[in-house]
């Protein structure tokens, strides 16, 4: 009865804004990147943290959200009712669209959002 009610499943994280005054831009090497858990196919231009008057020192101003949205499709939801195993509903997920917390976190550091660093502090 579940797996017919929901609609979709939503996973949500707080990240720090970077403050737009003082955000220094740098190249994160896809080494690193790898390294530090996040999937890329190349290097890519991102923005760190560098502290002023306006963010007390910080480096960040605000927040904003990370998500992860499944939308339950009729595919998911029999996997659900049969007991799948979790690493076949996640594939069939990402398959469908679904974005995990960290690949959005990317994307927002690729925007310019917020720090690599702080996408690795809040999806672990």
């Amino acid at each position: 009865l579940t797996a017919s009610a929901v609609d979709c499943v939503v996973a949500q994280r707080l990240a720090r804004t970077l403050c737009a005054n003082c955000k220094r831009q740098v190249v994160i090497e896809r080494a690193v990147l790898e390294q530090a858990g996040f999937e890329t196919d190349s290097d890519i231009e991102a923005y760190e943290p560098e502290g002023c008057s306006r963010c007390n020192g910080t480096g960040y101003r605000g927040r904003h959200g990370l998500y992860s949205v499944m939308a339950m499709s009729e595919r998911l939801k029999d996997l659900t009712v049969t007991g799948a195993p979790q690493a076949e509903i996640s594939s069939v997920a990402h398959e469908e669209g679904m974005l995990t917390l960290r690949e959005d976190g990317l994307l927002k550091v690729r925007e310019g959002m917020t720090s690599i660093a702080e996408v690795a502090r809040v999806s672990v």
